[in-house]
Order: structure tokens, then sequence, then C-alpha cells
């Protein structure tokens, strides 16, 4: 039921689950942009009817693109909860079951065909999945026991069979029946639906990130981020369209999300989440499978959240003297998934979400176990003289359930150091002892400050992208754009950035007409606005330039980039550092043409322009010394290529783990020419050893 993550340094994990792709809205647009997707000179004025025309088309383009992709995700992303019910009858279900059965689990699937439901539960990834039959099949039986994603299985049927097959959760013989175990189950599956991310803040990283470690960071910049999104009525009405359409057939949701509509203010946000309404599943859902296209229509909720946390944290410390804060968590965690607990003493933890626990001590653990399951309780320590960051709240007061389990309520990105992991034989169970801690937000700050000084824009939407950029999952980064792009959130600069944005996903995808698309929207939505923004358009215009290199259009990348020094000549001082990123892309262009006085001429003004403005330890630094080592490396002046790769190395190796591709391919580069020095014999030495594969352009 839980899902532990380890991250391990150097290594690269899947992130947890894969959410459902947003293309289809930005190609409408594009589609729309067509005529305006060549670049205008910077100085050029485009006329006023002609933005006018397009600003329209642009508006009519987003209603449209909006309108189709509810209709594609109620297709593609069905479940936005975390339960799934499937009844497999051989008879026609009465929709009145249906109906009430609802009021537990939303999203319900109806078979007739054992081999449909067995490629259906197999296809599930993000849900588990609580099974209902009016029969008893030992074949499907035997295969669903070994889905994890099944939870329980319950049979319906008005006559007892002789022997209940072990596999059955419970045997039901009236509808009350089979409703109240349904809703029993609910509960108890709802308690357990938790990811664990773990750091190894031993190894921590924060300019090379493993896709865990992204996870870990995701959390931490999610909530500086969305906290600070601006807050609009828009926001809300898109968010109760999209859940009207959702829960089209619930009429107990149906009447909740009128109350919300017509009464929810920003300091209810903590009762309505409390006491497990609709937007309780669908945040839990959201944060659990890191689905961006939710937690955007959700930002404005998450931010009430958040502030109502905070206020009740500030009143709990006025009314308790004590510093030490005690409280309980009951999970059920698959046996193998315990060791990493054990494995990781002393390493970082947090829950990918909200996170609630008791004060109790004796936690209610009355639960469906699995006989790979082992029971865990976990013991949070919180010494608020120490821990500066964390945030919770005494929710007893809202909490109209009075379940006893749920006494205190953690805010996103709460991070604990895990200190102990030990079997209790007395009471069967594991026992997990953690501690708050202020290190996660430390970490946090730590890739703020290192990407602050590579990004012009250190903006932290634009940033929490830029991680998943970093991290490697491509796929998830455009979600998370174009998400951003078609929402009330950003601002007319922050669209072109967007634009920039997934142009670079999509030349790091290896889509390079795609990749040309967003560039020029974004070059010519900067250098048109009024006043124009011509710094940030002539990155675009570096970008495109990169792409076109790609492309083996050498020259009309040359004269991208250097219609960029243009632009800059006129807008920013010679010694800026974009100035020198872009001599050193020029400089690989001239490198790969053999041009070589000319790229060494680029590669030297760089040098002087990072001499004056960046720290020595600086990654574009490293970029240009291993640049330098592939110019030299091609001219066969072998040991200034060792010295510029020697240079670049010990830059990475200070600021990147030991396994990045960026110190592999240096350290191979580097290795080769030291061979080479001492085969000096040789006639054609890079017939013999080959050329390096190292070239890097500057975009940042």
């Amino acid at each position: 039921m839980v899902t532990v993550n380890t991250i391990r340094s150097g290594t690269v994990f899947a992130w947890f689950m894969l959410m459902m792709l947003l293309r289809r809205i930005v190609l409408l647009l594009v589609a729309g942009f067509s005529e305006w997707n060549r670049p205008f000179p910077p100085d050029t004025r485009v006329p006023e009817d002609k933005i006018l025309k397009r600003d329209q088309i642009i508006r009519k383009m987003f209603i449209q693109s909006f309108d189709d992709n509810q209709e594609q995700e109620r297709k593609e992303d069905d479940n936005q909860e975390d339960i799934t019910l499937i009844w497999l009858s051989k008879n026609e279900v009465d929709q009145s079951i249906i109906s009430s059965l609802r009021n537990s689990i939303n999203y319900i699937q109806i078979f007739y065909d054992e081999d449909e439901v067995v490629s259906y539960v197999e296809s599930i990834i993000e849900e588990k999945i609580v099974l209902i039959l009016d029969y008893i099949s030992d074949h499907l039986l035997a295969i669903l026991e070994s889905l994890k994603q099944v939870y329980a299985v319950f049979l319906y049927t008005s006559i007892a069979p002789v022997e209940l097959p072990l596999q059955i959760t419970n045997h039901c013989m009236t509808e009350g029946q089979l409703i109240d175990e349904i809703n029993r189950v609910y509960h108890q599956l709802s308690k357990q639906m938790v990811i664990f991310s773990i750091y190894n803040q031993k190894n921590k990283e924060k300019a090379d990130l493993t896709r865990e470690a992204g996870s870990f960071l995701f959390f931490q910049l999610f909530k500086a981020a969305f906290t600070k999104l601006p807050k609009n009525s828009e926001s809300k009405k898109l968010l109760i369209t999209k859940c009207r359409q959702y829960y089209a057939r619930n009429t107990k949701v149906l009447e909740e999300i009128k109350d919300f509509e017509m009464n929810y203010k920003s300091n209810d946000a903590l009762e309505w989440f409390i006491n497990k309404s609709f937007i309780y599943r669908l945040i839990n859902k959201a944060l659990r499978t890191e689905n961006i296209r939710s937690l955007c229509s959700l930002h404005f909720y998450i931010g009430d959240l958040s502030k109502q946390l905070n206020k009740e944290f500030h009143k709990f410390k006025k009314q308790n003297s004590t510093s030490i804060i005690k409280c309980y968590r009951s999970f059920q965690i698959i046996r193998n998934e315990i060791q990493h607990f054990q494995y990781n003493i002393e390493n970082l933890i947090l829950t990918n979400g909200y996170l609630s626990a008791t004060r109790r001590q004796h936690v209610n653990s009355d639960v469906v176990m699995k006989s790979n399951e082992e029971k865990v309780l976990f013991e949070y320590t919180i010494d608020l003289n120490v821990v500066k960051s964390i945030v919770f709240a005494d929710i007893s007061e809202f909490n109209q359930l009075d379940d006893g389990e749920n006494d205190i309520l953690f805010d996103i990105g709460t991070v604990f150091k895990i200190d102990s992991c030990t079997y209790d034989e007395k009471d069967k169970q594991w026992i997990v002892n953690v501690h708050a801690t202020d290190e996660g937000v430390d970490i946090a700050s730590e890739y703020i400050e290192y990407q602050k000084s590579k990004m012009v824009n250190s903006n932290l939407i634009l940033m929490l992208g830029h991680l998943i950029i970093e991290i490697g999952d491509y796929n998830k980064a455009e979600k998370y754009f174009e998400a951003i792009l078609h929402s009330p959130i950003p601002n007319d600069e922050e669209i072109s950035c967007i634009y920039y944005h997934i142009g670079r996903i999509h030349r790091l995808k290896g889509d390079h007409t795609h990749a040309l698309e967003y560039l020029h929207q974004a070059y010519s939505t900067h250098s048109q606005a009024k006043p124009s923004r011509l710094v940030s358009a002539a990155k675009a215009l570096n970008a495109i330039g990169i792409v076109y290199q790609e492309q083996n259009n050498t020259q009309q990348a040359i004269e991208t980039f250097e219609n960029v020094l243009k632009i800059y000549a006129k807008t920013i001082q010679g010694y800026h550092p974009d100035v020198a990123g872009t001599l050193i892309n020029l400089g690989n262009v001239y490198c790969e043409q053999e041009q070589y006085s000319d790229a060494l001429s680029c590669f030297n003004r760089a040098q002087r322009i990072y001499d004056s403005n960046l720290p020595v330890n600086h990654p574009n630094v490293a970029m240009l010394w291993n640049n330098l080592g592939n110019l030299y490396y091609q001219q066969l002046k072998l040991d200034f290529a060792s010295d510029a790769y020697q240079r670049a190395l010990a830059i990475y190796e200070k600021i990147l783990s030991p396994n990045h591709p960026d110190i592999v391919r240096n350290k191979q580069n580097l290795s080769k020419v030291q061979t080479m020095l001492g085969d000096q014999s040789q006639l054609d030495l890079k017939w013999k050893y080959g050329g390096v594969d190292n070239r890097q352009f500057v975009e940042d």
C-alpha cells in the first residue's frame, strides 16, 4: 500500500508515475500562430491591426483547445482519485446499487468478461482496486492474487458458498452489507495511499539530480512556488467546471461541489480537506502522482490550505508550552520495502503530500492485511526549539469525522530524518523513529541559489519546470509548462518564457521541428512586446542557433549566433555572461568547420568575460574549458587539450555527481588524449583514436 522510493547517488530511477500528455492544446495554438512563427528583426514594428488580429485568434484557439482538452482529459485520465471499484458480473448490475457505491468510491467499472477484467487490472498503475464478484472463479482469483493493484475482493451473492476462497476478503449477502463493507475498505485504503521519498544527503548534489532526488526537490520547490501564485475567481471557476464534469453521475459529490462554489472561503480550506471532501480526494491523487495538470487547477486551494496551516501552527505554539511534540502514524508496507528504512538511517524522508498523524501512541491498526505486508508504526518527534521551517496544525477541532487518528496535519514538504527502524516482537510491528529537520529546506535553498547563478530569470514557477527538465523527465516538464501556459497563472512575459522552455524540451527530445516553432514563438513575442524584451528575445534566438547546428544547418547557425551578438551589443554590456555563452556556441560551430582561428578567438573572448564575471567553479566555466579541449584536440595540440580537459574535470567534480554523463565523457576524452600523448609515433592520431564527442552549447 505504501511505496518507498530511495535516492542513491549516481543512479537514475524512474519518476513515481507518468502523467497524460497535454500537447494537443499547444499544437492547436501553434497552428493558429503559423503566420507569425518566423522571427522578426528586433527593430521591426508590427502593425497594430495585425497584433489585434493575432490576439483574437489566440483567444479563440485557447477557448477551443481548453474545451477539446476537457474531452480528451475525460477519455485519457478517467480516474482522478486513488481507488477504482470493479464489478464482474454474469448478470445486469442494478444501477441503484452503483449509485450508492459511488458515495464511497466514485470511479466504477463494470465487466461481464473475466479476460477483460484481467487486462484492465494489469493496465492500472496509479490506483488501488476493489473488486466485486457475484460468482467464484478459481482461475480469476489465482491470477488476481499476484497483482498488487488489487486491495480487496468481495463476493456478493445471496447464497453462502460451502468454502470461501482465501483470496476473498468477505462475503456479502445483502446490498446494505456490501455498501457497508466497501465504505469500510475505502476508509482503510485511503489512509494507506502514501509514497515516501528518501533522500541520501550524505551524497547530496545540487547540480546533478537523480530523478528521485528531483522528486524530493519537487515538493520543496512546489510549495514555495505554488503558494506565491496569483489567485483569482477564474481559477475557482475552472476547477468547479472540471469537477462537475468528472463527478457528473455522483449526486452526493455534486451537492458538495455546489456547496463549495457557493460558500467556500479561504479560511475554510482545512475543514474541506480534513473531512474527506472531493477536494481531499483530488489533491491526494494529484500530489501522490505529481500530476501537474491537476495541481495547477488546484493551486488556489493549495495556497489557501498552506496559509491556514501556517496560521493554525502559530496558534498551536502560543497555546502549548512544551517544545517537544510526538505523534504517530500506522502504515502497512510490503515486507521487502522495509529494508529501505533500515538502510537509510540518518537520511531524509518526506511524504509526497500532506501527512496526517495522531498524538495517541496506540493507533488503531484493524485493517485488511496481505500475506506479504507488515505493520509499520512511524513515531515522529518534533523539537520546536530546533526546527524552524516546519508547519503543522492541530486539526482536531476541524475534524467532523472524529476517527481519533488525525490530530495533526503537516504541510507539504515536511522533512524528517530517520533515526532507527526496529521490530517490536510484542506488538508484531516495525517501529520507525524519525525527527523533524530543516535540512530539506537547506537543500532546496542550495538548489535555488545554484540555479540563480545560471538563470537570468529565477522566477520560482519557471525554476520548478527547469528542475524537471534538468532531471531529464522531458515529458513531465512539457506537461508542466503546458499546464501553466493554459491556466490563468502566467503573465505576458512568463508566457514567452514558457514557449522558450517548451522549445528547449522539444530540442532535448530530438524534435527539432517543434523546437523551432516554439522558440520562434518565444523570440517573436519577446521582441514584439511593448516595451520589447530584446535580451530575452536574444536568448530565444541563441537557442534557435543551437537547433540549427544540431540539424547541421551550419550557415544558419552562424548567422543566428551573429545576430544574437548584434542584439546583445545594443542591449547589454559586452562583458555580460550571456555574450560569452553565445560566443562559445559560435566557437563550437567554427570548430566543427575547422575554422580554428575564429573558434579560438570566440573562446578567448568568452574566457575574458567569464574571468571578470563568474566564480571559477561556475558550470559555464567548465563548459568553456571542455570546448577548448575539443578545439585543441582537433588541432592535435594534445598538451593544451589535456590541460583544458583537466580544468573542466576539476570543476565538474565539485558540482556534479561522480557518474554524471559530463564527467564520464570528460574522463573518456582526457584518457584518450593522455594515451595519444604516449603514442606520438602515429602519423594520424585522430584516425587511430577517433574524435571526441563532448561539445557543449550554452543555453542559460
